[in-house]
């Protein structure tokens, strides 16, 4: 049951799909909102690395400028993320730390049922779909991630990739309550090359499901999984998988069932491994 969720926000374009999502899962969850602003520690210490000419003010000053400002702007930000938390009616708690983005969020994940952040940051290279902070957490994180697009579309459906691999299976009980408490239709979707095996997996989730009271719908396939679950997944849909799956030559050619899905997906991606 998830009855903490931490949202990590650097406040920009990239994570108001996140901030929504947070706070949509906060109010129908009866959940604590935990905001998290990371002051990033390598912004602080920058000077240290860059050639000053004849500026004669001590490092220690510049150090103490940046981190001020960096104060400053994340107050207002997880301002902003109480103030509209507080008008929904959900529990928020703020949290400013400094330190290096992706292992400050992994660590204060530890107290964390759910982490919740965008798949870009502010300072994204143009052209990347999923930030190296983002993908840096759902790598590390102890607990499940759930990845959001920058745009926010209120999830109507549960789709549960399902291959009864270890990471599936503790997908499988993880999105179970979820769906329940944000009562959601839900999909479970199995593909092997294998017929028979595609439609025994799906029915074996959806089996699963039924013991919460869900009417899941097994869908079977054959091809490529990573493929099969981007051309089924709606704008609507929440995706939870396990990660990492894939075969060697997608993990050389192009990362794991899980990173493809990541790097591609329009909507809403939950990973646990």
């Amino acid at each position: 049951m998830v009855r903490r969720i931490l949202l990590a926000s650097d406040g920009s374009a990239s994570a108001k799909g996140a901030e929504a999502l947070a706070e949509w899962l906060g109010y129908e969850l009866e959940a604590q909102l935990v905001g998290l602003f990371v002051r990033d520690s390598r912004w602080i210490r920058l000077p240290e690395f860059l050639d000053l000419g004849a500026l004669s003010l001590p490092l220690p000053a510049y150090h103490q400028e940046i981190e001020q400002a960096l104060t400053v702007k994340g107050e207002g930000i997880l301002g902003r993320l109480e103030d509209a938390a507080r008008m929904a009616g959900v529990n928020f708690a703020r949290q400013l730390e400094t330190g290096v983005p992706a292992e400050v969020i992994v660590q204060e994940a530890r107290t964390a049922d759910l982490v919740v952040l965008g798949r870009q940051g502010e300072n994204h290279p143009e052209g990347q779909v999923l930030g190296s902070t983002a993908e840096r957490v759902v790598r590390a994180s102890p607990v499940p991630v759930l990845l959001a697009p920058p745009a926010y579309t209120r999830p109507e459906r549960l789709l549960i990739g399902y291959n009864g691999s270890e990471p599936a299976v503790r997908a499988l009980h993880f999105a179970a309550p979820l769906a329940v408490g944000l009562g959601l239709g839900v999909r479970v979707l199995s593909v092997d090359d294998t017929p028979s095996r595609a439609e025994d997996l799906a029915r074996e989730g959806a089996e699963y499901l039924a013991a919460y009271g869900l009417k899941a719908e097994p869908v079977a396939l054959q091809g490529d999984p990573a493929e099969r679950l981007l051309e089924l997944q709606g704008a609507a849909d929440l995706l939870a998988l396990g990660a990492f799956g894939g075969g060697p030559v997608r993990r050389w050619l192009l990362g794991s069932t899980t990173e493809y899905v990541l790097r591609s997906s329009p909507a809403a991606v939950l990973v646990v491994r």
